[in-house]
């Protein structure tokens, strides 16, 4: 089974890259992981497609999942150079506020390195993708900061470093953002569909590459700790899709998703050799797209989801093509910027 599958979501044939980028990623991400993959529902079901379960329902919640855009915020042009773009902060703000105004429940979580890249050099691959000085100037914080704040996110990861930038130009951070400042943070958030807990792993010795001594072991007892209040568990990881690959069988039977930052390619969903939990998704870089996980079941507290893709969950990445509202506000704020 491809790594990097088609989409089932909204509109997802027009958010995708196309072409050679969409090839590049699905060979760069085998590449990179060699994990073996659980069957998918849809892979089982080969031959004659089957009429979907879900067409005719509404998610009871929909996660959406952003980390290392690096504090990157214009629209970024398609991977064959053509005129058409994708991704943005401009989309992403109206997208959010697309589900909200419709009354659609949903969760904006962020991820690792949404600010900057506290070393781009100790990111591999990922150097060019950060940005190279690390301290943008005053009018740069600020405009970081009011534009993290039209996304409204419910529950974000910080680094301790990415904290003290916007707080010494700014005198604060964007509301529902956590510091990482070498132990997991944790946050227990109600929704319509239950209560959903977040634990934010700690950065490990080199960001975005692994954890540090323990901090495996920490982050399992704070999740096992909260998963007594929370219907679902996430984990938001900063450690790198090799370090997270390894840890999905110690996190199971703890975690039910975890959402991944730090070194690695992203893709929309997998699942180890074996395993139907925990849900593993990656983000792509830059800003380009947002991971979307939509919840057709409500999970029930003290028992972990079942994940079965096309009846009780559906997970792409969403590139958010010309077809996404753009949010006027946000865009202003971010102002002319050149491509890059």
């Amino acid at each position: 089974m491809p790594l990097f599958r088609s989409s089932s979501g909204p509109a997802a044939a027009l958010r995708r890259p196309p072409g050679l980028c969409g090839v590049f990623l699905r060979v760069a991400a085998l590449s990179l992981l060699l994990v073996p993959l659980a069957p998918s529902f849809a892979a089982a079901q080969a031959g004659s497609p089957a009429a979907d379960p879900l067409a005719e329902l509404g998610p009871v919640l929909t996660i959406f999942y952003n980390a290392s855009t690096f504090g990157e915020m214009h629209p970024c042009p398609t991977c064959g150079k053509t005129p058409d773009t994708y991704g943005g902060m401009a989309r992403r703000a109206g997208l959010f506020r697309e589900y909200r105004r419709l009354g659609k429940p949903c969760l904006v979580i962020a991820g690792p390195y949404e600010f900057l890249a506290d070393d781009p050099a100790r990111f591999g691959h990922l150097a060019e993708e950060g940005r190279k000085n690390s301290f943008p100037p005053a009018e740069e914080a600020w405009r970081v900061l009011k534009v993290h704040e039209l996304l409204r996110v419910d529950a974000g990861w910080i680094s301790g470093k990415a904290a003290r930038w916007l707080r010494k130009e700014t005198g604060k951070i964007p509301p529902g953002y956590l510091v990482s400042d070498g132990k997991s943070a944790s946050r227990l958030l109600n929704t319509q569909a239950g209560s959903v807990g977040v634990v934010f792993f700690p950065e490990g010795p080199v960001p975005g590459k692994g954890p540090g001594p323990g901090q495996e072991s920490e982050v399992l007892a704070a999740g096992k700790a909260l998963k007594k209040k929370a219907a679902m568990l996430v984990g938001v990881s900063p450690w790198g899709a090799v370090a997270e690959k390894k840890f999905l069988p110690k996190a199971r039977g703890v975690f039910d998703c975890i959402l991944g930052g730090g070194e690695g390619i992203g893709f929309d969903f997998v699942f180890a050799e074996g395993s139907s939990s925990p849900i593993w998704l990656r983000p792509d870089v830059k800003g380009r797209a947002v991971n979307v996980l939509e919840i057709y079941l409500p999970p029930l507290a003290g028992s972990a989801f079942v994940w079965n893709e096309g009846k009780t969950y559906k997970a792409w990445l969403d590139f958010m093509g010309e077809g996404v509202p753009v949010h006027q506000a946000a865009l202003e704020l971010i102002g002319p910027r050149g491509e890059k």
